[in-house]
């Protein structure tokens, strides 16, 4: 049976990034129809609307602190090991903290740029299907780019220390060894597919990319430094650095294209999906992340 799970995944595995690779090439065809492979941002206005500088640092702070405060409460009196090793009792507590922080900042970033008129202006260029198919494009053409990047980011890793493994994700690592059991991958489930996309995107493509094509007014440094510190959050996983900072510029040129934040959130939880599922019933498919 997990035999043949393996070899559904598989073919969808080998559909999806044949998919992706077709995207691509229909997008570099597309920009150059219409003579804008130069500069795809080309026509696109810039949001001239957003948080202030003090405003986005203090809530990438929130985006720490919250979290941290909250862990601190709820593993209060736990041994830190236990805290630290992925599928304990005391790190499902971590990972509970971390949720509800998260969470909290989520609302306080959507009121941040409620309030700062950052989803005012002109409407989104895309409507609700519309939007859909974007944010369906995009993860199809993420998955091949951060594919061949991770395989070669982990080449990389086994050249300079062949004798160690790459690191994974703690979470990758807890759905095999949960002590919550079912539970405790519901949780995972949660966090990676709900919570972590919309706070990352509301955080990286919403109130820092916002904030920084405000005062720069450059589309493309905006979206290469925002991206760059999405990359940079994952430097637990060192071989994974380089594929998320391209998918952070993936979806900041969806961001600023679009004219939403739906397509990128929409193509962020579709990504951890696959990554979830696949680590779920076939992982020997995914490199490590």
């Amino acid at each position: 049976m997990l035999a043949a799970m393996a070899l559904i995944l598989q073919v969808v595995d080998l559909v999806l990034l044949g998919a992706g690779c077709l995207c691509v090439i229909g997008f570099v065809v597309r920009l150059r129809r219409r003579g804008r492979w130069r500069n795809p941002l080309s026509g696109v206005a810039i949001p001239e609307q957003g948080p202030s500088g003090l405003s986005a640092v203090m809530m990438i702070l929130a985006f720490i602190a919250v979290p941290m405060a909250l862990l601190d409460l709820l593993t209060h009196g736990l041994p830190w090991e236990e805290v630290l090793r992925p599928g304990s009792y005391a790190w499902h507590r971590a990972q509970t903290a971390d949720g509800i922080g998260k969470s909290i900042v989520c609302l306080l970033m959507i009121g941040l740029l409620a309030r700062t008129r950052a989803f005012a202006g002109p409407p989104p260029r895309v409507g609700l299907w519309s939007g859909i198919l974007v944010g369906l494009v995009g993860v199809l053409v993420i998955v091949p780019i951060v594919t061949v990047q991770l395989r070669m980011g982990t080449l990389v890793w086994e050249w300079i220390q062949p004798e160690v493994e790459p690191p994974q994700h703690p979470v990758l690592l807890a759905l095999n060894t949960s002590d919550w059991g079912r539970w405790g991958i519901v949780q995972l489930l949660l966090g990676a597919v709900v919570i972590a996309p919309l706070a990352e995107e509301l955080l990286f493509r919403g109130v820092l990319l916002q904030t920084l094509c405000r005062h720069l007014r450059l589309g493309w440094a905006a979206i290469l430094f925002s991206s760059v510190l999405f990359g940079c959050v994952h430097v637990g996983q060192p071989q994974a650095v380089l594929p998320l900072t391209s998918m952070g510029i993936i979806l900041g040129y969806l961001r600023l294209r679009s004219g939403s934040l739906g397509p990128c959130i929409l193509a962020h939880i579709l990504f951890n999906a696959r990554t979830m599922t696949f680590n779920l019933l076939a992982s020997e498919l995914l490199e490590p992340v």
